[in-house]
């Protein structure tokens, strides 16, 4: 498959930084993925939070630092996945030359949805984001495996 996800939030240490590690985990190595954020502060930590909820699953966020969205990070990817629709439809915006390749995580099954952010909520706040984007990557998935290689 040999394709390039980049999952896109906020600040890139809740939601995309979690997006990214499942997907690493379900995805495996024939897919590179990685994530940044709209309005991030370079450099910053996964939330507390959202270490500990990966850690349950035994996944290891510790490592991660924060990244603004560039330019050259959406040029690399094949597909740029946002958390939400107003994500998606500011990403558009700003970045018109990619507009194709950029479609919401909860726009690759039938459903249309967002995926809320749990930024300071509690870990059963967290847990509740990660089983959706589990649930919304595994629809990814299949996409993908249906032939949704690039845009």
């Amino acid at each position: 498959m040999s394709l390039k996800l980049l999952f896109i939030c906020t600040g890139n240490t809740c939601r995309s930084p979690m997006a990214e590690r499942l997907a690493r985990e379900l995805l495996g190595e024939e897919v590179q993925v990685g994530s940044a954020g709209i309005a991030a502060w370079e450099g910053e930590r996964a939330s507390v939070q959202a270490i500990e909820v990966l850690r349950e699953r035994n996944l290891d966020l510790s490592d991660h630092r924060s990244k603004q969205i560039s330019t050259e990070l959406m040029t690399e990817a094949d597909w740029i996945i946002p958390m939400t629709q107003a994500q998606e439809n500011s990403l558009k915006q700003r970045f018109p030359e990619f507009a194709p390749k950029i479609r919401c995580l909860g726009r690759w099954g039938e459903q249309r949805r967002d995926i809320q952010d749990p930024w300071m909520g509690s870990v059963a706040d967290y847990r509740r984001t990660a089983l959706e984007i589990e649930e919304l990557l595994h629809l990814l998935k299949e996409r993908l495996n249906e032939g949704a290689e690039k845009p």
